[in-house]
């Protein structure tokens, strides 16, 4: 029998059990023992791919400072970030299976406790596949690799795509689909255009990460005890509309 997937507070490590096999690691950034809320963060990938993701991997680390801003929220807001097994997606939807472990994991760390996913382009998919799940109450895909016909969350999860216009990796065109076909379906989904930004968030990079914390900070503004009132100027303006309007179409 293979050995369990690995959840861990130290830095993301992967194991290798018998027969050479690769698990998924959950890593915990802010673990606050009266956690309100549970972000979990996601990274990239690929269409197909069996290398190992390592800490180190830039699909990996390009995430890493949008749990660190999160972990800046104030209120009692934990932080965990996924690593895939493998960095392809593998046409049977390897990292799917991943994050349904992961979030296991937070409900058995944190019974009841609302969950926000934070995924970036295969990140992205993937929390839309999982969006489903009852506990998750917010999907944040960023730049998010959407294909036609994905699932998506329900009614009860507010989801906020955020998409550069640069974007030469995956479709702003797609993003732009999926979020036009929720709306149409009466949920609460909301696509922002950053502009000049590219698929990696390098471009405008301060912005795409006070999007992602503002968003899921006034989201759960009640559990994290605040008055939930974004910032004053543009990125304020976009998070109250993405807050307050149940699902608009916005530039930035």
């Amino acid at each position: 029998m293979s050995a369990a997937p690995v959840a861990d507070t130290e830095p993301a490590r992967t194991t290798h059990p018998a027969g050479g096999s690769t698990l998924p690691v959950l890593s915990w950034d802010a673990r606050p023992a009266d956690a309100t809320v549970v972000a979990l963060v996601m990274h990239g990938g690929a269409v197909d791919g069996l290398e190992v993701n390592r800490p180190w991997s830039h699909n990996v680390a390009r995430l890493v400072p949008f749990a660190r801003a999160l972990k800046r929220v104030p209120g009692p807001l934990a932080v965990a970030r996924l690593r895939f097994r493998v960095r392809g997606w593998n046409e049977h939807a390897m990292p799917v299976e991943d994050a349904r472990w992961a979030l296991d994991e937070v409900r058995a760390a944190y019974p009841g406790v609302p969950i926000a996913l934070v995924g970036h382009s295969m990140g992205g998919r993937v929390a839309l596949f999982v969006g489903d799940d009852p506990a998750v109450r917010l999907v944040v895909g960023l730049a998010p690799w959407v294909e036609p016909g994905d699932p998506h969350p329900g009614a009860g999860t507010r989801t906020v795509l955020i998409h550069g216009d640069r974007d030469v990796i995956c479709s702003l065109a797609r993003t732009r689909a999926a979020v036009e076909q929720m709306q149409a379906e009466g949920l609460d989904a909301s696509l922002v255009r950053v502009a000049r930004a590219d698929h990696a968030m390098l471009v405008r990079s301060r912005l795409w990460t006070a999007l992602v914390t503002e968003v899921v900070a006034a989201t759960f503004a009640r559990e994290l005890g605040s008055t939930g009132e974004p910032r004053s100027g543009p990125i304020g303006a976009v998070v109250a509309n993405v807050v307050h309007s149940g699902g608009a179409t916005l530039d930035v």
